[in-house]
């Protein structure tokens, strides 16, 4: 058979059989076939179908009446709306071709609920019952979880739902709090007080005025903090924000209130904690006469007591010596300058016969005579004498009677080291001298540890 009847029988063919969808038709250009069997002719101009981004184009006997016979329009026609309901007529449009290309045998395989999940994209979602296991746990598990949480996170925490809320405010998860060094706004103070906090560190601290707003529980007239330990040491505070504070404590035992300005109204309600027992008002400014007969008078078992370079004037001077309880065992009087005489001193040692520890340096105005009425406390452990330049070294040589005497300082290059070698053998090598140059009498931090005061943490 020749070629020229190889082809008419194909056309032929073609022509007999039902026409297939226009995108799987492949024709044959008659009038070339007679020259080349092999040559197909393809679409001429350049503008393409809707298929021509997936590498389709039209060829050239496929008119655009042919595709309107062939019933199967451009499915993939990208200009097509978005919508919900486009994309319904896309999806159906697609399922008419695809039952065009599968086998009646396969299509009769497949169920109605089959030929649904293949053409229906939507994800089916199992329904999970979502269990909170926090629920089902005691307010002592919970309260034990938060108890290793930073307080910020305990803040958070609050935010999750009412008993978790609940729980967060509960006063044992407050009972040590260090604030220090931050700034505190107006009735922050006020929110830690209603925590009822124990120990509590405000060193450093920047608290605005008021300290406590409306609106908490230490606002009320009958609140009482049970705050036994504060620090306050260097805080800006005004003395108005100290008597409201002071106003709400009725149970501080240790309390530091360090280069702090105070007055009498701040000292008078200080007075109403009588159970306090370390006391720290170095280098406090603001000390009047009345303000401490009230704070001596109330406080009968002030045990440590540091006032320090507080420039009180000769009247006060006076007055403390004479009435200072007998159950002080620590005490810095540094810094009186001439104002403290041999015979305050003479009244200190009566009053407090106790004695374990006492700094009087930088007192110009005492001398000799005052170490003889010193000798007579027999439990004295470490004595301050520093800058004492009235006292001579001759006279420091009776303290070889205290037995107790484990250390002695008396810095300030008045005493020479042929001096300080003969002041050492007469006391023996069981004395140490100048061995420290600061004071931590009531002081609530001493050397490099600055997570605890007067020995406690105030981190969790």
């Amino acid at each position: 058979m020749t070629s020229k009847e190889i082809s008419t029988a194909l056309i032929h063919k073609l022509e007999n059989n039902d026409k297939s969808p226009a995108r799987k038709r492949s024709r044959i250009d008659p009038t070339l076939a007679c020259e080349n069997i092999k040559n197909w002719t393809v679409l001429n101009n350049t503008l393409l179908d809707n298929m021509a981004d997936i590498g389709v184009g039209r060829l050239a006997n496929d008119s655009s009446d042919e595709l309107e016979e062939d019933g199967y329009p451009d499915f993939l026609n990208l200009s097509l709306s978005s919508s919900l309901k486009a994309r319904a007529e896309r999806d159906k449009q697609i399922a008419m071709v695809l039952q065009s290309t599968i086998s009646k045998e396969t299509l009769e395989k497949i169920s109605a609920n089959e030929w649904e999940q293949l053409l229906i994209c939507k994800p089916k979602r199992d329904v999970v019952f979502k269990i909170n296991h926090f629920q089902q746990l005691s307010d002592e598990v919970i309260l034990q979880i938060f108890y290793w949480l930073p307080k910020r996170s305990l803040t958070n925490a609050a935010l999750v739902c009412r008993r978790w809320y609940r729980l967060s405010q509960d006063e044992s998860l407050w009972s040590r709090m260090d604030v220090s060094g931050r700034l505190l706004e107006p009735g922050a103070l006020g929110q830690i007080l209603s925590r009822q906090a124990i120990i509590l560190r405000l060193s450093h601290s920047d608290i605005a005025h008021p300290p406590i707003l409306p609106g908490v529980k230490a606002w009320s007239l009958d609140f009482r903090s049970r705050l036994l330990y504060l620090d306050l040491s260097m805080a800006h505070i005004s003395a108005t924000s100290l008597t409201m504070l002071f106003n709400k404590c009725r149970r501080l035992k240790k309390l530091s209130l360090e280069h702090v300005n105070v007055d009498d109204e701040v000292l008078i309600a200080l007075s109403k904690n009588k159970e306090l027992e370390i006391l720290n008002l170095a280098m406090a400014d603001g000390l009047q006469h009345d303000g401490i007969s009230h704070l001596l008078t109330n406080c009968k078992k002030l045990k440590e007591l540091n006032i320090a370079w507080t420039y009180l004037s000769g009247t006060s001077i006076e007055y403390i010596c004479a009435h200072l309880p007998a159950t002080i065992d620590r005490l810095n009087f540094s810094g009186c300058r001439k104002l403290l005489t041999d015979g305050n001193v003479l009244d200190l040692v009566s009053n407090c016969s106790n004695l374990r520890e006492l700094d009087l340096s930088d007192c110009t105005g005492i001398s000799g005579r005052s170490v003889q009425y010193i000798v007579q406390l027999g439990e004295l452990n470490f004595l301050a004498l520093s800058r004492c330049y009235f006292i001579p070294y001759r006279a420091l040589l009776l303290l070889k009677s205290i037995r107790s005497l484990m250390y002695l300082d008396v810095h300030g290059g008045h005493i020479v080291t042929a001096e300080l070698e003969t002041i050492q053998k007469s006391l023996g090598s069981g004395v140490n001298i100048n061995k420290f140059k600061f004071s931590s009498v009531a002081r609530p931090t001493v050397g490099p540890r600055r997570s605890s005061i007067w020995g406690l943490r105030v981190r969790d």
